[in-house]
C-alpha cells in the first residue's frame, strides 16, 4: 500500500505520547508498506537520514514555530474550530500535503490527531482514517475539573469546541482509531471507531523480578504536561505523606523531561527527587519498587504504565490513567483512586514481596500477549483494509 502519513509532531521514541506512537507504528508499517511522511518539525533541525529510513520512504518536513501558530490563530476566522487546531495546524501544513497529493498517487491517508482534521480538505480522492490517538474533548473537559478560573472556563470551551470537530472529522473519515476503549465511547461510540492501543517494544524492555531491596516509588512522563503536573502534586502533597509514616527511608523519584516549577520545588520535600531528563527512564522505573499513574486528568491508557509493566516495576493508578482496557485490579496492577487509598495500596506493595511477584509476573504476561507495537500495528492494518473497502 502507499500511505500517506500525517503528524503534527516529528516521529520520535523519546518524546511526547502522540509522537512516540507514530514513531513506533511507522516502523512497524515500513516493514510492509511504501510510506511517505508529513510531520512539522523545527526550522534549524537536522533530519537523521538513517533514522528516517527506519520509518518512511520520503519524508516531507513542514517548518512550524510557535510563532506560526500563534499567528494562524489570529488570522484566520474560523470562530468555531479548536484553538488547538488553528495552533497546530497553519496554512503551510495543509498546502504541504496539497502538493503531495497532486505530484504523487496515494492509496491511503493516514492523519494523526484532530489537531491535523483541516489537512482532509486537500486529500482530494485519497482516502482517509484518522487516528485520534484519544480524545482529546475528554481531555480538554477533564482538565477544565482541576483547573482555576479563567482556565477552568478556557478548556471548557476548548473541550466542546473540540467535540463538535471530533464529530466533523468522524463524518470525514472512513474509519478512525483510539487507543482506549473509554475515548471510544466518549466519541460516541461508533462502528467506524477501532481500539487500537498503545504498545511496549517488548524485545527493549527486559523484564527483572522484584526484590529491589529499596523503598522507591516512581512516578514518569513528561513533567511540563498538564496531567502528569497534577498527578506530581496529588501524590508528593497528599499520598507519599502518608507513605512515609510507614515508610520513613522510602523515596519518590519524580522522573522525566521538563519539571514545572511547581513539580521543581517538590525536591525541598524530605524524600522527593526530581530526577528532570534522563538518558533513559527504563533503567529508572526497573529499579523502583512500585511505579505510580497517580492521573486525576487526561485521557487514553498512559504509557508509562505499559512500560512498568512490562520491565516489571508493580503498579499502582487510577482507574483514569487504564483508559477502560482490559486490565484486571489485584491481578496486573492495584487500582486506587483517594490519597488514603493510594497510600495503602503503594504500602501493601512495599510490605508484601509475594504481591510485587505476583503482579509484575501477570502484567509482563499480559503485555507481551496483548500490547506490543507488533500487535497494534496489525490491529491497524485490519482498520486500512476495512477503510479501502469501504472508500
Amino acid at each position: 500500500m502507499r500511505l500517506l502519513f500525517i503528524a503534527s509532531r516529528f516521529p520520535h521514541a523519546q518524546r511526547q505520547g502522540d509522537a512516540h506512537r507514530a514513531y513506533h507504528l511507522l516502523k512497524q508499517l515500513r516493514q510492509h508498506h511504501e510510506i511517505t511522511l508529513i510531520a512539522s518539525c523545527d526550522a534549524s533541525a537536522t533530519v537523521d537520514v538513517d533514522k528516517m529510513r527506519e520509518l518512511c520512504d520520503r519524508f516531507i518536513p513542514v517548518a512550524v514555530s510557535s510563532a506560526d501558530g500563534v499567528k494562524s490563530i489570529f488570522q484566520r476566522k474560523v470562530a468555531s474550530l479548536p484553538l488547538q487546531v488553528l495552533y497546530f495546524c497553519p496554512r503551510n501544513f495543509a498546502e504541504a500535503v496539497e502538493n503531495a497529493v497532486q505530484t504523487d498517487r496515494f492509496d491511503l491517508a493516514h492523519v494523526q490527531l484532530a489537531r491535523m482534521g483541516p489537512t482532509l480538505d486537500f486529500l482530494g480522492r485519497v482516502p482517509s482514517v484518522i487516528d485520534f490517538v484519544d480524545a482529546l474533548s475528554l481531555n480538554m473537559f477533564r482538565r477544565a475539573e482541576r483547573e482555576v478560573w479563567p482556565k477552568t472556563w478556557l478548556f471548557d470551551m476548548e473541550g466542546r469546541r473540540m467535540a463538535c470537530y471530533e464529530q466533523c472529522l468522524i463524518k470525514k473519515t472512513s474509519m478512525q482509531m483510539v487507543n482506549s476503549p473509554v475515548d471510544k465511547k466518549a466519541l460516541g461510540d461508533h462502528a467506524t471507531i477501532h481500539v487500537v492501543p498503545n504498545g511496549v517494544a517488548i524485545e527493549d524492555y527486559r523484564f527483572r523480578g522484584t526484590r529491589r531491596g529499596n523503598q522507591d516509588i516512581i512516578f514518569s512522563g513528561n513533567m511540563d504536561y498538564f496531567p502528569n503536573v497534577d498527578a506530581a502534586v496529588f501524590f508528593a502533597e497528599e499520598v507519599f505523606p502518608l507513605v512515609r509514616v510507614q515508610f520513613p527511608r522510602s523515596r519518590l523519584l519524580i522522573a522525566g523531561a521538563n519539571p514545572t516549577g511547581r513539580v521543581s520545588e517538590f525536591g525541598n520535600i524530605p524524600g522527593v527527587v526530581v530526577t528532570g531528563a534522563v538518558p533513559d527512564l527504563r533503567s529508572h522505573i526497573q529499579d523502583a519498587s512500585v511505579a505510580v499513574s497517580p492521573t486525576r486528568a487526561g485521557s487514553g491508557m498512559q504509557l508509562k504504565i505499559l512500560e512498568a509493566m512490562a520491565l516489571g516495576t508493580p503498579v499502582v493508578a487510577t482507574s483514569r490513567a487504564l483508559g477502560g482496557a482490559a486490565v484486571e485490579n489485584e491481578k496486573h496492577l492495584l487500582i486506587a483512586e483517594t490519597a488514603e487509598e493510594f497510600s495503602r495500596q503503594v504500602i501493601r506493595l512495599l510490605r508484601d514481596e509475594a504481591l510485587q511477584e505476583r503482579l509484575a509476573g501477570s502484567a509482563r504476561e499480559m503485555v507481551e500477549k496483548d500490547f506490543t507495537w507488533k500487535e497494534s500495528a496489525k490491529r491497524l492494518e485490519m482498520v486500512y483494509e476495512q477503510a479501502m473497502i469501504t472508500r
